[in-house]
């Protein structure tokens, strides 16, 4: 009974430390896997990052550490712009990969390697979510409650996007050609963008994302974005953003970012709280960035890119209170993450969300508080034996400890005549009558005889010897001894039982 534990004590605690170790949703990660059945072209391989995908599909089927996820997010170039000649086959290879996964909603944000091999009609074969022209080709779905995931059009405002001679064709080379020189003499040359050999010669920095291959959101879908998260805020919910292409400079290679990066990043500084992630897959090298509202900006590296035996694929754990990152294989890239992948990632702390309505904190207080006790509970418990073994022992007597009785008496109180009054002065105690002995029990063992003095010479001299008082204490001395061991015995044997 002593070392016995409190059980239900422990077991709640259990359940609760299991219960919130739980993810609310994983999704699963990869990006770049450009695949083709053609011969590796460095630094690409385009059949090895179809290699990665199938070890990918076994990591989010099979992992204890992430499985099973509750969607896969392709952040992007699933062909490789070489199986444009072999398209049947490539697409066969690529939907046989993914029918083996258990969880076969495959969430993609199509990038330019898929709009060169499919054509801007064809990306809805690997990205069949997607809605349909003339539909919007950007989308939003809730995994579960309190939840929404986003999933953009990197390339809504781009030359890939659109057929030529369109009037969204022409705003995208007019907004080019305000931005570089070179695609601006080209453009009035009349020639193909798309065919320049280096269409950014001489620009430098951020300017570099106005790449003919480049894309971005456009107005359309900046106001959609603003409206969705505007939502997500009325109704105390969180958003997680798929697009293949970055909206923060210092996350990725500027030729990844949107060309409307700045006004999407602002968009989700309006509502601050609201976004925990954004997930995009267009810089091969991958790269990690923050930005001032607490958001996370994740570019992963491409499959495709990856070494011989190299992985390139992850999964993210979206938990109550925290975002985990699980990434397999390659690192992001020094520049932006000399570290590597971060494992962690904190909510955002500020905006309407952590702001709770009157009544609401405190509730949240208390349970804290609730959840603490009952760790601290669960972790006294075992020590209780050990407490109780301490308590006994500071309170039972020692064997060689004196009763009050046997302490010595100070100078001029030999005879206890004087005890402390409530006044300054002392009063003489009456003579104290020694308590009768204790019932049934053996005569104290008598103390040894000590030699006798030789008579002195005189009845007188022996009738004083015979008459010397004994002090009433002195003469219980045994007994009490006897008491004392007897109270330490039995408080020493209740401990052990």
């Amino acid at each position: 009974e002593v070392f016995s534990m409190d059980l239900d004590a422990y077991s709640s605690f259990v359940a609760l430390d299991v219960e919130a170790s739980k993810p609310l949703f994983t999704a699963g990660l990869i990006a770049g896997t450009q695949y083709a059945d053609t011969e590796d072209a460095p630094p690409r391989r385009p059949r090895h990052g179809l290699e990665v995908l199938k070890r990918g599909v076994q990591f989010w089927d099979t992992s204890s550490l992430v499985a099973p996820v509750s969607f896969v997010a392709h952040l992007g170039d699933v062909l490789a712009p070489e199986a444009a000649g072999a398209l049947a086959g490539a697409l066969a290879s690529y939907g046989e990969v993914v029918a083996r996964c258990k969880r076969p909603q495959f969430h993609v944000a199509c990038g330019s390697s898929d709009l060169l091999a499919l054509g801007p009609k064809g990306v809805g074969a690997v990205a069949p979510l997607r809605p349909a022209p003339p539909a919007a080709s950007y989308y939003a779905f809730a995994p579960v409650a309190g939840w929404r995931v986003l999933v953009l059009d990197a390339s809504a405002v781009s030359l890939l996007g659109h057929e030529p001679g369109s009037a969204a064709h022409s705003q995208a080379v007019s907004l080019l050609a305000q931005a570089v020189p070179a695609v601006s003499v080209a453009a009035t040359a009349g020639t193909d963008l798309l065919s320049l050999p280096d269409p950014l010669a001489g620009v430098e920095g951020a300017a570099r994302r106005f790449h003919p291959r480049g894309g971005g959101l456009g107005e359309a879908q900046l106001g959609w974005l603003r409206e969705q998260l505007s939502l997500a805020e009325a109704a105390s919910e969180r958003a997680l953003v798929l697009c293949h292409r970055s909206c923060l400079r210092d996350s990725c290679v500027p030729e990844a970012l949107l060309f409307d990066c700045d006004a999407a990043l602002a968009a989700l500084g309006s509502y601050a709280g609201v976004t925990a992630a954004w997930i995009s897959g267009a810089d091969p090298a991958g790269g990690y960035g923050r930005d001032t509202h607490g958001v996370h900006h994740v570019a992963l590296c491409s499959a495709a890119h990856c070494a011989v035996n190299e992985d390139a694929f992850g999964a993210l754990q979206v938990f109550d209170g925290h975002l985990a990152l699980r990434m397999v294989g390659r690192q992001p890239s020094p520049a932006t993450r000399p570290q590597g992948w971060p494992e962690t990632l904190a909510l955002p702390k500020s905006g309407k969300l952590i702001a709770a309505p009157a009544g609401e904190g405190s509730g949240v207080f208390f349970f804290f508080v609730s959840m603490w006790m009952a760790v601290l509970q669960t972790l006294l418990v075992p020590m209780e034996p050990l407490f109780r073994l301490l308590t006994s022992k500071e309170d039972s007597p020692s064997p060689d400890s004196k009763p009050p009785s046997e302490e010595p008496h100070a100078a001029g109180s030999v005879a206890l005549g004087r005890v402390p009054t409530s006044g300054a002065g002392t009063r003489t105690a009456p003579p104290q009558t020694p308590p009768p002995p204790p019932p049934q029990m053996p005569p104290p063992p008598q103390a040894p005889q000590q030699a006798q003095p030789p008579p002195r010479a005189g009845a007188a001299a022996a009738a004083a010897a015979q008459s010397r008082p004994v002090h009433p204490v002195t003469a219980q001395l045994p007994a009490a001894q006897a008491s004392a061991n007897g109270e330490v015995e039995q408080a020493e044997e209740g401990t052990l039982v």
